[in-house]
Formats: structure tokens, C-alpha cells, sequence
């Protein structure tokens, strides 16, 4: 041990929660001889901002990380992703609302996870595997008004050296996954403020609540007959905002409410805030019961978040919220932090082997990864106002659901095989950066915000946006087990596959979006006409009028 540091280690991680958790029992069953340390300045973990895990998180915990067995037996396996729309006023019964879920399970099974218990199982399952896990050891000079850097000294050569309450650690690799208060992105200055996605939640735990099981009459509970829907993953949407349900036992839900600022702001800035908002919905009123009581809360003012750098060839690298933090729908969390977690392991397995002339090239394209996926899903202006509508909710959804299947998923169950492929062939100097950020996928994404933001303001002048809220349901099996797309998932990505299956996805997109307006307008459907107007190629910005007064004659 060197005579500056009180406990020495190959990898240091800063935070125990989901992101640090995980990579740690990652990089022990992946590289076994390293000798890791977990520092957290929590003795007791807090329950935080919840949601559901995604098929990526869900490969990676069975797989990867092992854990299968313990997720099926201590956490709910989740029945899908509900949408659930309502009336202008509010006022509408669960059973009356329209809703977008499934009849039956998805064949990827993924989980609802109460983070706080999970945070606290995986310290001891590390600590089991030989991991140092130092509980309530905070890194120095992190308050509010204090400098991270009188605590870090980066020092690629010699080992970094953190200061924490247990003594000076040093250590060769270090990985913060402290959460938004994580000191290197504050000590490098690396979170610019984000005022495109001005995005803002409160949360909080209720006791005493009804299950959705519980709700509704025979008819509507029958039409989902397998697993029901106390263990779904639920969203209320509403125009300039949304409502999630997690259920975390038989009578506990975690709920929250996520809105943008430039539609809407709610007073939720308090436990008895947000249940009094809540209470305004009667369905969620009907869920919350009588006998409710709250027993945590949490807010955030500003969700969205991107660290300028998360990798770096001086042996430092960002996950989970230190990293990037997004919409917390479609479990964007544990995929981000999942993917993080993946290559950063590929980082220090090839660092390990004396492969330092790929370390370069590593950074150049994680890099691009993380700035690409951060802006396909950054919110547009309009994006928060349709959400409200079960309508253009129903087409975005379908859409950006294929793409995740068509590409998202096989990537991230082959573990990024092309990236890594892409990273040790090419060097810093490569096209990548352009072809990613305004690749195809990208402006096919752009262009589907467009024509949704276009149908909205379409439906608004004809005062529709709220037609098909109530009485209306749609099975998600219809994209989300897509015939085409579900079968290659499992198979090896095939990039000439990929191209074909987004033109198909986009042109189902603009024709359910046209089938509505002349549904609404009362007119009358013509597949021919539609393919007459319609132009597949979405970088030619065909205005959505243009193609439904086509159909329209």
C-alpha cells in the first residue's frame, strides 16, 4: 500500500445504487481478480425516483449479472406497459378510459423493481463475492458551496486518489455513479444546464391502496384474463404531463407525476401537494381510496441530463444519473446505466490485456453512443402535448416501439457487438459521428415528432384531440410482438434487415395517422389513394395534411 492512501484498489466505484451495484457484480463475475471497492454515503437507501426495468436491463440481470432468480422471487415480474387516456374534465372511471396494453403477457419478461430493497440486496450479494462495500463513507468536499476537486486527484499513471470519511483510496480505474451529485461531473464541470427538455417530476410512496385488479366492473377485468393488471407498469396521460402507477406490494404504489414546464406546472411541491393533485383525476382517486397514506416523497425540478464526457482514456468513466438522466418513461434508466455499465467493462478488460492503442477510439465512440441516444429521445415542444390524446399517443407509440425492437433490443442482447466491431477498426478521425447523429434512424425519429406534432394541431382546429379517450381499446401485442420484427431479436443483428423494417414501420405510422383523420372527418378509407400520395422517403418532409387530403379526395 502506498504510504498517500489509507486502502488501495484496482476499481474504485462511487455510489451502491442500481448503477454502481450492478457494474460491480458485473465486473467480479466478468474479471474475478479485480479488486473492487464500493463507497456510499447512504447507510439506508432512500426510496428515489421508481419505474420499470426494459428488456435490455432484464438480459443483463439474467444473463450478465445472474440474478434472475432473485428478480422473479423478490420483485414483480411485470405484466407490460398500460396507457390509460382521459376526458378533458378528468372524470372518466378506470373502466371508461381508453387504454393501450396488452391481453397477454410479452414473451420478454421484464420487472417492476422497488429500488431501495434491490440497492441494499446487492450490497450484500457483492460484499458475499468478496467486493469491499463501506456504508455511509461519503467522498469529501461534495456539500453544497464545496469543491470536489479539493477530494480528487486524477492521476492516470500513478492511480487516482479519492478523500473520503474512511481514509484516501486509491485505486486505477474510477467510476462515479453517484447520481446527479456526482463529483467528477461537478469537479469537471461536465453537466451543461439542459433547457430543451425542461422536464420536472414529484413522487412519492402510498399505503393503502386499492389494486387495479380491484377496480372496474367484470367486463373490463375479463378483457385482460391471464395476468390482469395489478402488475403493470401504468401511465394516466394527460396533455402537457403523464402519471405513473408502480405497484410495490398487494396495497403500496409508487406514484408520480412527470410534466413538461413549457405546457403545464402543477403544484406538487409536497407530499400533501401531489396527493391533493392526484386526487383531482377519480381515477387515481379511485386507486388512492380512502385510507391512503403517504409515506415518502421526492421532487426534482430538472430531470434531463447529459455529461459532456462519461469515458475517458485516463482510466475515469460516468453511469446511471452521474451520466445521463432522460423521461423516465420506457425504463430509460436502467438502459442507459445497463449499456454504461457494459462498456465500461469492455474498457478495462482491454486496458487490462495492454490493448491501450483501442482506448482512443473506445472513448470516440462510446462518446458518440451516449450524445445519440440522449437526442432520439429528448422531448420536443409538442411531444408533452400529445401525450393527452389517446389517438396520437397510440401511432408515436406503435412507432418508436418497432424501432426499439427492430433496433434497440437485438443490440443490446448481443452486447453491442457492431459498436465494439466499430470501435477496434476505426479510429478517432472516422465518419461515425455524422452517420450517428444524423443518420437515418435519426431523422426518421425527427420526422415522426413532426407529423405527431402536425395530426395534434390537425385535431385541435377540429376540436378531436379528445374523440377516441373514452371506450377505445387497443391490444399493444399489434406492435409490440410484432410478426416481422419479434423473431429477429433473437438472432444476430443483420443491418440489411434494419433499413427495410424502418420504412415498413414508418409507412404503418403515416397511414394510422391518415385512417384517423378521415375516421374523425367522417370520410371514407381508400388504401389506394393512400399509396398514391404517400412518399416513403420521410427526409422529403411530406406534410400530414398533404397525404390525408389525398385520401380524403
Amino acid at each position: 500500500m502506498n504510504n498517500d492512501a489509507d486502502l488501495s484498489c484496482d476499481v474504485l466505484i462511487i455510489g451502491a445504487g442500481l448503477a454502481g451495484g450492478t457494474l460491480a457484480r458485473q465486473l467480479r463475475l466478468e474479471q474475478p481478480d479485480l479488486d473492487i471497492v464500493v463507497v456510499e454515503k447512504e447507510v439506508e437507501f432512500p426510496p428515489g425516483l421508481d419505474e420499470s426495468s426494459g428488456e435490455e436491463f432484464t438480459n443483463y440481470a439474467n444473463r450478465i449479472l445472474q440474478i434472475g432468480p432473485y428478480l422473479r422471487k423478490n420483485h414483480y415480474v411485470s405484466s407490460g406497459m398500460r396507457f390509460f387516456f382521459d376526458s378533458p374534465e378528468k372524470d372518466l372511471s378506470i373502466e371508461r378510459m381508453s387504454e393501450i396494453g396488452g391481453k397477454r403477457p410479452h414473451p420478454i419478461p421484464t420487472y417492476l423493481i422497488d429500488r431501495p430493497a434491490m440497492e441494499r440486496d446487492l450490497c450484500e450479494m457483492n460484499r458475499n463475492s468478496g467486493i469491499r462495500v463501506l456504508l455511509g463513507t461519503s467522498v469529501l468536499n461534495c456539500g453544497p458551496g464545496e469543491s470536489p476537486a479539493e477530494a480528487i486527484t486524477l492521476d492516470r499513471e500513478n492511480g487516482h486518489l479519492v478523500r473520503t470519511t474512511a481514509g484516501v483510496i486509491r485505486c486505477k480505474w474510477l467510476v462515479d455513479a453517484a447520481g446527479e451529485a456526482s463529483p467528477l461531473a461537478r469537479m469537471l464541470d461536465l453537466v451543461p444546464e439542459e433547457s430543451r427538455n425542461p422536464i420536472a417530476a414529484s413522487w412519492a410512496r402510498f399505503d393503502g391502496c386499492l389494486s387495479l385488479d380491484a377496480l372496474g366492473d367484470g367486463a373490463w377485468r375479463h378483457r385482460v384474463p391471464h395476468w390482469g393488471r395489478a402488475s403493470s407498469m401504468t401511465y394516466f396521460m394527460y396533455r402537457g404531463y403523464w402519471i405513473w402507477l408502480l405497484p410495490l406490494s398487494d396495497s403500496q404504489y409508487s406514484i408520480g407525476v412527470v410534466f413538461d414546464r413549457r405546457h403545464t406546472e402543477p403544484a406538487v411541491g409536497s407530499g400533501d401537494e401531489l396527493l391533493a393533485f392526484l386526487r383531482e383525476h377519480r381515477a387515481l382517486r379511485d386507486v388512492l381510496g380512502p385510507d391512503a397514506t403517504l409515506r415518502s416523497f421526492g421532487t426534482r425540478k430538472r430531470l434531463a441530463r447529459l455529461a459532456k464526457q462519461q469515458f475517458s482514456e485516463d482510466r475515469w468513466f460516468l453511469t446511471g444519473n452521474a451520466a445521463t438522466v432522460l423521461d423516465p418513461m420506457f425504463a430509460t434508466s436502467s438502459w442507459l446505466f445497463t449499456e454504461n455499465n457494459k462498456l465500461i467493462g469492455e474498457f478495462i478488460k482491454s486496458d487490462r490485456e495492454g490493448r491501450t492503442a483501442e482506448l482512443p477510439a473506445f472513448v470516440h465512440h462510446f462518446d458518440i453512443r451516449v450524445r445519440s441516444r440522449y437526442e432520439k429521445l429528448l422531448n420536443t415542444l409538442g411531444h408533452y402535448v400529445s401525450r393527452g390524446s389517446f389517438d396520437a399517443w397510440a401511432a408515436w407509440l406503435a412507432l418508436r416501439t418497432r424501432v426499439y425492437y427492430n433496433r434497440i433490443v437485438p443490440d443490446a442482447l448481443e452486447d453491442h457487438r457492431i459498436l465494439l466491431k466499430f470501435s477496434r477498426t476505426h479510429g478517432t478521425d472516422c465518419p461515425c459521428d455524422e452517420t450517428v447523429m444524423g443518420g437515418k434512424l435519426a431523422r426518421l425519429l425527427s420526422s415522426a415528432d413532426r407529423l405527431t406534432e402536425e395530426f395534434v394541431e390537425l385535431i385541435d382546429r377540429d376540436e378531436k384531440y379528445y374523440t377516441n379517450n373514452e371506450g377505445v381499446f387497443l391490444d399493444s401485442a399489434a406492435f409490440d410482438q410484432d410478426e416481422t420484427l419479434m423473431p429477429k431479436v433473437y438472432e444476430p443483428r443483420d443491418w440489411t434487415l434494419e433499413g427495410p423494417a424502418d420504412e415498413r414501420s414508418y409507412e404503418i405510422f403515416c397511414r394510422t395517422l391518415v385512417q384517423r383523420l378521415i375516421e374523425l372527418s367522417g370520410g371514407s378509407w381508400s388504401e389506394e389513394r393512400f399509396k398514391e400520395v404517400f412518399n416513403p422517403d420521410w427526409d422529403g418532409h411530406q406534410p400530414l395534411e398533404e397525404m390525408y387530403k389525398g385520401v380524403a379526395g
